[in-house]
């Protein structure tokens, strides 16, 4: 007869997560003026929105962590929000078998802790992935439209300095539509 004794198994982790989310997306401009030109004008509007230019791209950190870069060369807008969290878990299995099993019955107990840890890390992963996905996709709709009227009022500018190549312009005016009339003497 064997003995019957308990064995215990106890399993912790301590890890940092950090994910990202990001996107990009083209910008619509109209090429109205030379791409180096178009890219300018765009930038000027940028930096007036609180964008740092360096070279060819224009960037802006919001208070929320939300990182946009606007490429002005490809006329691209680039998004990215990341995350961490330091994430603690533990597990402890016990089971009563008899001496002769303790040590598969230790390896087995073991190895589902560990898988179950895991398991536990990845679905925190995923929760803080979907809050930053979720958290992304609330600001890119406020960023569309900053966006969009940076982009209408550099087309607004390169429309009014290609009225002016054309001759003397004796009116501009724009209606709450944001439709934009030019009259030029040529």
């Amino acid at each position: 007869m064997s003995r019957a004794i308990q064995v215990r198994v106890s399993e912790s982790v301590v890890r940092t997560i950090h994910v990202e989310d990001g996107v990009v997306s083209p910008l619509e401009m109209l090429p109205i003026l030379p791409p180096e030109r178009m890219a300018d004008l765009l930038a000027r509007e940028l930096e007036a929105l609180g964008f740092v230019r360096d070279g060819s791209t224009c960037r802006r950190t919001e208070p929320d962590g939300v990182e946009v870069t606007v490429d002005l060369a490809a006329a691209t807008v680039a998004v990215k929000l990341g995350a961490g969290a330091n994430v603690e878990e533990s597990i402890e299995r016990t089971a009563r078998v008899g001496i002769e099993r303790k040590a598969p019955t230790e390896a087995a107990l073991r190895e589902g802790a560990i898988r179950e840890l895991d398991e536990r890390l990845a679905a925190r992963t995923e929760e803080l992935r979907r809050a930053v996905t979720t958290q992304l996709e609330a600001k890119l709709a406020d960023l569309k439209r900053e966006l969009d009227g940076a982009i209408g009022r550099a087309t607004v500018g390169a429309l009014t300095e290609k009225a002016s190549q054309l001759g003397r312009i004796e009116e501009t005016h724009q209606d709450d539509a944001g439709n934009v009339t030019i009259r030029v003497r040529l």
